[in-house]
């Protein structure tokens, strides 16, 4: 009887090995970031952020893992804890909204408690040591004329108070927050908290600056505040973003940069000798090809490490002798490492590297896998050992059956070689016939990647039982910058045809996907392309999901904020180029609707604003195509609360499962 119960025991774990992946599984996965290593080398620091269903917003605490005994601990428990920084001599600080307005707090060096270290008349956004650790350099948002810090606070309060807002300027709001005439400017410190000055008083500009910066956009090194700031007239339709330098002896401000494209990230070598940053050449283009970029700070001299690497750096890290980066690489995010001679080589290919950080010759960073979430890795770089570090997120899916993604190539528009990725559902058989689902990526200079995204996630979509099918069309990174500049006034042509040659390429490759039940679905450009295939439909797709899509490019025009993104991608405004506007636009085709679409828009979307869903949506009823509409009053470009997404996945599935299953 013994004998015979242990056979069951041991038979259940193989017939039952593994579940499917639902959203109570998925919502519990967090996401890691703010990599930082103590200056000994010997703590690495980090930030786990977790979605609460119950108070319905993610939960942002701090942890540490002991290099040394491999320990990891929790170092804060209010969940409103982020972004941690070492000083140089060891101090490990933060910034927390535990008491309503984000502080810096410090931890004591005996350990106990943290103290709040540094707090300023509003919250403070950012901070960064100096590099000898006699000073703080932070970010906050203020009105650009005030007198002091006491009438600073007392205009907040009086603005506080209006239920109204005026402006003579554009880029009054962005992505999901109205400015209501206040910019980021950067503050200068002592180390024990007291704030001595506004290096940027008086300016209405922003230090970071409102969009196309980095993660690291301010430091203070050499006895100077290295800052990134768009000082044209009108930032709407600028991407000039310049590094300036801002001695804090003499009060002096001096622009270092002198091209018109994006400069941002700006880092000194630890030799002292040198100011890198990440450079584009050309104005008004945000997806231009991004470059390592390096000046003598003696001489002046400038030059490009990365010139001969046709790929796009995401960002970058120093090393004892060398930098290493990231970059988009036929989706993945390897990582690379430059020389000072400009010699590049693959320090670790097929991953999908990010927060990259360098420490004692060895490189740490977050990598995952459509079917592996995000946890910690270490490269030692004399021995070439990967060595995953965490169990953040793995032993919370480790019954989870999920499978991994799948890469093919086939001749796209123009007879270029277009790749295309394919992930099957679980418990896969191949001798049955599946339901598919195309998702198309944003952007639209995007890319689909081996990730585990946590909202568009693949093995979401997978698990219900659908193949899931994805194209880096032309436009996409990852292929070189010909390839990205490809989808310049083009966003209906090459990656359309490339999306249905790829679907069709999938059909003839994989004789498990069921020719008859195909959806699509896409969210920004990918949502502008499902509006373009409701009108150019050549029957392949059955049902189709619309997320904050580009409907109408004259109006969107109008109600967008980062007015140079339109005038690059169609060649200038609506009154300059009508004619282009017309052609790309979903809305010239309503006459051609006919398949049936959900779609979805959040209120607080001011990239692709709400009503352009709202057009779409009213578009598809008056032609009688089967249509909802998903509306999200607290959300933006992103779904994002907890309980949004849980109603997202549902309604979202709920509608492939109506009209594919």
């Amino acid at each position: 009887m013994k004998k015979a119960t242990i056979l069951f025991f041991i038979l259940t774990l193989f017939v039952f090995p593994a579940k499917r992946l639902e959203f109570n599984d998925f919502i519990k996965i967090s996401q890691i970031g703010n990599l930082t290593v103590s200056p000994d080398g010997s703590r690495l620091v980090f930030t786990v952020s977790t979605p609460c269903m119950k108070k319905n917003r993610n939960l942002s605490f701090i942890y540490m893992k002991d290099l040394k005994t491999g320990e990891v601990s929790k170092l804060t428990t209010s969940g409103k804890d982020y972004i941690p920084r070492f000083s140089p001599q060891g101090e490990l600080a933060f910034l927390s909204s535990r008491d309503g307005k984000a502080k810096i707090y410090v931890f004591p060096k005996n350990g106990g408690e943290p103290r709040v270290l540094l707090e300023f008349v509003t919250d403070i956004t950012d901070f960064r040591f100096s590099d000898d650790g006699k000073y703080i350099v932070f970010t906050a948002d203020v009105l650009p004329n005030y007198k002091n810090f006491d009438d600073l606070k007392k205009k907040l309060e009086e603005k506080s108070r209006n239920k109204w807002f005026h402006t003579d300027k554009l880029f009054y709001r962005v992505w999901n927050t109205w400015r209501e005439g206040l910019y980021s400017h950067v503050f200068l410190a002592t180390k024990d908290g007291k704030v001595l000055k506004d290096i940027m008083k008086g300016m209405p500009k922003d230090s970071p600056p409102l969009d196309l910066g980095s993660s690291h956009d301010f430091i203070l090194a050499q006895g100077k505040i290295f800052f990134v700031m768009n000082s044209d007239p009108e930032p709407a339709l600028s991407t000039n973003n310049d590094i300036y330098a801002y001695d804090i002896k003499s009060g002096k401000m001096k622009k270092l940069t002198t091209g018109r494209g994006n400069d941002a990230a700006p880092f000194v070598c630890p030799c002292g000798k040198h100011l890198v940053w990440l450079s584009m050449k050309r104005p008004g283009y945000e997806s231009d090809q991004t470059e390592i970029t390096r000046m003598d700070l003696k001489s002046g001299k400038i030059d490009v490490l990365t010139l001969f690497l046709d790929r796009h750096i995401i960002d970058f890290v120093h090393g004892k002798d060398k930098l290493y980066f990231t970059a988009y690489d036929e989706g993945y995010h390897p990582i690379y490492s430059v020389d000072e001679k400009g010699k590049i080589e693959k320090a670790l290919d097929k991953v999908y590297a990010r927060n990259l950080v360098y420490s004692k010759e060895h490189l740490y960073f977050t990598n995952e896998a459509v079917n592996r979430p995000q946890e910690i890795y270490s490269l030692d770089l004399k021995t070439g050992k990967i060595e995953r570090l965490t169990d953040i997120n793995m032993s919370k899916l480790k019954d989870v059956e999920m499978n991994p993604l799948e890469s093919f190539w086939f001749k796209g528009a123009k007879g270029d070689k277009v790749q295309g990725f394919i992930v099957k559902p679980p418990f896969f058989d191949p001798k049955k016939k599946y339901p598919t689902i195309m998702l198309i990526h944003g952007g639209p200079q995007g890319m689909w990647s081996d990730d585990f995204h946590p909202r568009w996630n693949v093995s979401m979509f997978a698990s219900p039982g659908y193949v899931i099918v994805m194209v880096n069309f032309h436009g996409s990174k990852g292929y070189g910058i010909k390839f990205t500049d490809s989808i310049n006034k083009d966003w209906g042509g090459k990656p359309y045809i490339d999306i249905i040659k790829g679907m069709k390429e999938a059909i003839k490759r994989y004789p498990f996907i069921d020719r008859n039940r195909i959806g699509a679905a896409g969210a920004s450009y990918g949502g502008y392309m499902i509006d373009w295939i409701e009108g150019h439909n050549p029957g392949i797709f059955k049902v189709l999901v619309s997320h904050a899509g580009v409907y109408d490019l004259p109006s969107m025009y109008g109600a967008t904020e980062e007015l140079w993104f339109p005038r690059w991608e169609y060649g200038g405004a609506p009154w300059e180029v009508g004619k282009v506007y017309k052609k790309l636009s979903p809305s010239s085709y309503v006459k051609n609707f006919r398949t049936p679409c959900l779609v979805i828009a959040g209120e607080h979307d001011y990239r692709v604003p709400y009503t352009q869903s709202l057009q779409f949506f009213t578009a598809l009823q008056e032609m009688g195509v089967e249509s909802e509409l998903l509306f999200f009053h607290d959300e933006y470009h992103f779904v994002v609360k907890p309980k949004n997404r849980k109603v997202w996945w549902e309604r979202v599935i709920g509608w492939f499962d109506r009209h594919l299953k």
